[in-house]
């Protein structure tokens, strides 16, 4: 029997899936097949996203809007594929899956038409009654129609954006509720989302009447739903009860009061301790867009 020879040369670390890229890995296959590029984004800062109330940046977010920046940055496919998935159990659940078929609330859009469901307003109801009769702008059949979240961008008294991503009925009464996916079981409910479901509950009170939904909403308390990306008996949906509470909701108003208030009278908040004492290389500062500005600005500061 010939065996083969051996080496013993040093592999590198960065070499050890150098087969995934062979010229018929499935690997390469797949990037020939689709397309697996960066997904490039950008966002303002003319408003506070209620996704980002729990890392957002006052100061980041004044002086992003006081100099018109963009943020700009890349998405690699691994982590965008994640994104997905969680925005498809999130549309499934919405739109097809029976556990909220007659419970969750909300208006409705005719995607054959682009218009929202609804005679004379839109309609704001359950997918089981409004899957019922044809689109009322272009008679399309109610299987064109699907769930349209609630949206909401203003500028006073605080300047927020947010998209909630539905209404429940329990008890005879409407909640705020949130949709959040995971692989594995963790601390739940996670700070971050109480935080963002508070600020829902909260902003959502201090829109104008128009802009709310028909229904009165009681916002004294929400409801986060934990949906398993995996195949589990015990955990595949998980469901918690978040109180709107002060401590919640004090830290929220004062963060983004003082964006608010630097965007109205052009009064930027002072940087973190720890942003200053590591010179700009630990804490919020570590992964900021705007750090070397930030730092201008406070040294420009010191001189005044």
């Amino acid at each position: 029997m010939k065996f083969l020879g051996i080496t013993k040369e040093n592999v590198q670390k960065t070499d050890i899936n150098c087969f995934n890229d062979l010229p018929d890995s499935p690997n390469v296959t797949a990037k020939d097949l689709l397309n697996l590029n960066k997904t490039y984004n950008r966002k303002k800062y003319t408003h506070v996203r209620l996704s980002e109330l729990a890392v957002f940046c006052p100061r980041e977010y004044v002086l992003g809007y006081k100099y018109g920046k963009v943020k700009e940055a890349f998405t690699e496919y691994p982590l965008m594929q994640q994104f997905e998935l969680g925005s498809a159990l999130h549309f499934w659940y919405q739109n097809f899956s029976k556990v909220f078929k007659d419970v969750l609330y909300g208006y409705w859009k005719c995607w054959a038409c682009g218009n929202l469901r609804g005679k004379d307003k839109p309609f704001f109801g359950t997918r089981q009654e409004v899957k019922t009769f044809s689109c009322e702008h272009c008679g399309a059949n109610p299987d064109a129609t699907f769930y349209h979240e609630f949206y909401f961008r203003v500028d006073e008294p605080y300047r927020v954006v947010g998209k909630i991503d539905g209404f429940i009925m329990k008890d005879n009464e409407l909640y705020i509720i949130d949709f959040k996916t995971f692989f594995e079981k963790g601390e739940f409910p996670k700070p971050q989302d109480k935080i963002q479901l508070a600020g829902y509950m909260f902003f959502y009170d201090l829109l104008p009447d128009e802009l709310k939904v028909p229904y009165k909403v009681n916002t004294s308390a929400g409801y986060l739903y934990y949906i398993s990306k995996k195949f589990n008996y015990r955990d595949s949906i998980l469901a918690y009860e978040v109180q709107k509470e002060d401590k919640l909701i004090e830290p929220i108003k004062k963060n983004v009061g003082m964006f608010t208030r630097g965007v109205k009278e052009g009064i930027i908040p002072e940087p973190f301790d720890i942003c200053i004492r590591s010179g700009w290389s630990r804490g919020k500062a570590k992964n900021c867009y705007l750090r070397d500005l930030c730092r201008q600005e406070y040294e420009a500061s010191l001189h005044i």
